[in-house]
Order: structure tokens, then sequence, then C-alpha cells
């Protein structure tokens, strides 16, 4: 086999933190190698790749212990600019490599500066926004892309420069089943027909097993173990087993009165650039509920939850919070009772440690620092990130910050909890742990709505299943009811994937169902 990329991390550490990010690396990359990395959180997945893509040592501020070549070169020797001749690198956060207003002019700059003729970037444009599944998107204005749609703009970019290897940092993570499979499949596609080199950092991998030749799994900085698809995906379907609690669905009592926490009549959002946000929704949520929220990417869910909690005032219709309108004299005192988790924890994230950020909402109630400080330490404990008390929250991977956001919800103690995508950026274990952590809040009498692409958790956490298609409420059902209405589920593209049929020519052919 021809290796193109050698990657040799005695150590990778940051200024001022003593712990290593990166250890003991050793790994050859092969042509036409189909590698996903995965691993808990703060693992070092993403610092692997800012390594790949000579980002740390040229851009990140880092000690780097060791050698890495990337097609014969030495990255240390090679400026970072001439990096994108040979690799095309895709970040964990789209909006970070979303740099002009319209979606035509954010997949052409790449091709733009190579000075390409105007006609021929026209072509690759028009040709890699229709692979990625958003043919005539051209003129679409960037700011109005959902978060899925703005990581397939995000992928057109680096595909259209054509370069002989892939560097993807969870290419997929904001995208709903659909659209992952989509994406996995053209992926593919790309490596088995151009043989492209594709290296792709994900929390959750079963779906990408079918494409994939090899699984390495992180901790704590260093490859532990590589896999083959199939030994993985049967590694975790013994996991799985042991860690999912089933038959765990409960079911407001019918003999008692229903208390109305939010309810919505007849509401309908239009965005600036006449987009649809939601259309006659009609929708209320009961004391206890935990009702997922689902849908495709554009369906209309962000703009559902934004609406419950006054960022976005519905253009008719009425909305009520605990049997109140919501209006803008009364908006203060209801969302005092609400935490709401936003898809991407940046979006909510503004103290200088992550004290700080948890103790906010309490400090604004002027509770007694003995009860803030236990609260803090709790609230921290729980997800796991008390021993970075002290740390600055961007100093956290993704995931962590993540974590950091639902602590500070939970610091408040509210009646009514909005979650959107609050496993986005976890693995599998840490997605489980939320849950978890959902399900016993709505058990003692809180209520959830959960926004989710994750149909498996849903059917296995929430009561009420609400999905949303073209912005409208399609299906309210509960969820123990969910299999007599899988067909009209896979009819507007939601559906659980049932089987893993592995890559030919790098492990046993077959078919595995889950």
């Amino acid at each position: 086999m021809n290796v193109i990329a050698k990657i040799k991390i005695d150590k990778l550490k940051f200024p001022n933190n003593e712990s290593l990010v990166l250890k003991n690396i050793n790994l050859e990359i092969n042509q036409g190698d189909f590698i996903v990395i995965t691993g808990g959180v703060a693992s070092g997945k993403s610092a692997l790749l800012h390594v790949m893509t000579g980002a740390i040592p040229h851009y990140h501020n880092a000690e780097l212990s060791g050698t890495v070549t990337i097609m014969g070169q030495d990255i240390k020797e090679m400026p970072l600019n001439r990096m994108s001749d040979y690799m095309g690198f895709m970040m964990q956060e789209p909006n970070n490599q979303i740099i002009s207003l319209n979606v035509y002019e954010n997949v052409a700059f790449g091709l733009e500066n190579q000075e390409l003729p105007c006609d021929q970037i026209d072509q690759v444009v028009k040709n890699t926004l229709e692979f990625v599944g958003l043919g005539g998107y051209e003129k679409r204005q960037t700011s109005s892309l959902s978060g899925g749609q703005a990581q397939r703009i995000v992928l057109a970019g680096v595909l259209a420069l054509k370069v002989p290897i892939l560097i993807l940092d969870q290419p997929t993570a904001e995208l709903d089943p659909q659209g992952r499979q989509e994406i996995y499949k053209r992926l593919g596609e790309l490596n088995q027909t151009q043989n492209l080199t594709i290296v792709l950092v994900m929390d959750r991998i079963e779906e990408v097993l079918n494409y994939a030749n090899r699984v390495l799994i992180l901790k704590d900085g260093e490859i532990i173990k590589e896999y083959s698809p199939r030994e993985y995906y049967w590694d975790q379907i013994k996991y799985r087993k042991k860690m999912l609690r089933t038959g765990r669905h409960f079911f407001l009592n019918s003999n008692k009165p229903k208390e109305s926490i939010a309810k919505i009549s007849d509401v309908s959002y239009q965005y600036n650039n006449q987009l649809p946000g939601c259309e006659d929704i009609n929708l209320e949520v009961f004391k206890g509920d935990f009702v997922s929220v689902v849908g495709l990417n554009g369906s209309g869910k962000s703009t559902l939850a934004k609406l419950l909690i006054g960022l976005l005032k519905p253009a008719k219709g009425e909305i009520h919070l605990f049997d109140q309108k919501i209006a803008k004299r009364n908006l203060r005192k209801i969302l005092a009772r609400v935490g709401f988790l936003f898809q991407n924890p940046d979006h909510q994230i503004f103290a200088s440690t992550l004290e700080e950020e948890v103790g906010f909402s309490l400090k604004l109630r002027g509770e007694r620092n003995d009860f803030l400080n236990q609260k803090i330490d709790e609230c921290l404990q729980f997800v796991g990130l008390a021993e970075y008390k002290e740390m600055h929250p961007q100093r956290l991977s993704r995931g962590q910050r993540q974590l950091l956001a639902l602590a500070s919800i939970l610091a408040g103690e509210p009646e009514f909890i909005i979650a959107d995508e609050p496993t986005s950026g976890l693995d599998e274990n840490q997605g489980y742990m939320i849950m978890e952590k959902l399900y016993d809040l709505s058990n003692n009498g809180k209520t959830i709505l959960l926004i989710t692409h994750d149909l498996a958790m849903a059917k296995d956490y929430s009561n009420r299943l609400v999905a949303l298609y073209k912005h409208r409420i399609r299906l309210d059902i509960e969820t123990k009811d969910i299999e007599r209405h899988r067909e009209e589920l896979k009819a507007i593209g939601l559906d659980f994937p049932n089987s893993v049929t592995f890559k030919e020519g790098y492990d046993d052919t077959g078919t595995s169902e889950v």
C-alpha cells in the first residue's frame, strides 16, 4: 500500500497546561484509506486533526514533539497555506468556515484563490452543491441556513478544491439521519471511485461503518486500539445491551387533570428572506411531559423552540407558557421558570470561568454564597467538569462546552427545559448520561421538550414524539406507538438505521442486523 501520511507524535501540550493533549501517537495513513476516529470528550480527536493539517504548530501555539509528513512533506517546514494543495479540512464548527454572505461565494472562495476561470468556478460550485444535496442554493444567504445546511455548505467548499486527502471533524453532527446517510454515501463513492483518502472524526460512527476500512479509538490523547469496522460494531452492540435501559417509557396518569405548561395556537413564522419557519403550529405540552421534536434539517424544529422562549415573535397565532400569553411585559418573569439549551453552546457561554458560567443565574437571584458554591459544585460534578472549575470555557472541547451549557441551565432549577440537540458533540456514553439526567428530571415533575435527530434516544426516553415536516406538525403520537407509525415517519425522511453492510476488500462482507 502507498503510505501518504506518517504521524508520529511523542507529545503535544499547550502553554500553561501540564497535561498532554496527545502522546505516543504512531499512525500511518495509506492512499485510499477511509479512517474513522472516535473517542470520548477531550480524548484528543480534534487536536490530532489540527496536527495533520499543520494548524498545530503553525497557527495554534503548542509544543509538538515528533514528526508529521503529508505526501512526503514535513508539516513543520511547509507554510500553512501550502497545505491546501494536499488536503481539505472541515472544522467541527461550520460557522468557523462560513466566510461569505451567500452560499455561492462561500463555496467558490478556495477556487477563486486558485485563480480559476469564472465559468469553471461556476460549474464546480453548481456540481458540488448538487453533490452535497443543496443544488440551487447558490443565492441563498448563509445567515438563513440551518446548522445541517451550513455543514453541507462547508463540506461543498472543501470538496470543490479536489484535493487528495479529506480531513473532516464531525462533518454530520448537525444533520438529520437521512442527511447523514446521504453524506456518508457520497463520501464513500469518492473514496471508492477516486481513491480519495478520508480521515473523519465522529462521536457516533455506526452509520459510517458501511464505508470505512479502519476505526481508531482515542482515549486521553492516545490511540488505544485500532478496530476493523466489523469488530468495532459488535463491540458496540455488546456495550449497548449492557448500558441501555429497556422498557423505560412513562406516561402521565390519564385519571389526573393535566396541567398545561406550554400551548401554541395557530402559530406561523416567516423569516425576513421570506423563507417559512413554522406554519399553522398547534401543540400543547403538559407538566411532566418528555416531548421529543424530530424532523429533517430545516423543518422548523429550532424555530419552534425559539418561538417558545420569545426569541422570535410569531407572525400569527398565540403562545402561552404557564397559562400566560407571552408578551414583552411579562417575558422576563415567565422565562425565569424556563431553561433553554441552544444547539450551539457558544451562543450562551460568556463567562471567564466554568464556575462563573454555572453560577451566573444564581447570582442574579441573590443566592447566598454557601448555597451558590454548593450548587455550582453539584452541577459541574454531574457533567464531569468539576476539575476544570477555574478554566476558561473556550479551552474546553465542543462536547465539554455542551456539558457546561447544560450545567448552567440545571443550576437555575427550571420547571420547563427546552433542549435543542443536547447530545450534539458528545460520544454515546456522554449522550446517554445527559438523557438519563433529563429523564430523571422529567420523572421528578420537570417538563422536557427535546429537539433531536436521534430517533433511538427519542424512542427510549420520551413519552411523546412530535414530527415536523416542511414546517408543519405531521405527527404527534405517544412514543409507545412509534412502531405503528414507522411507515409515516419513513415517508417524511425519518427512520431507524437497521443494518450495517461492511466495506468489501477490507473486512468480511455481510449484513449485520441491529
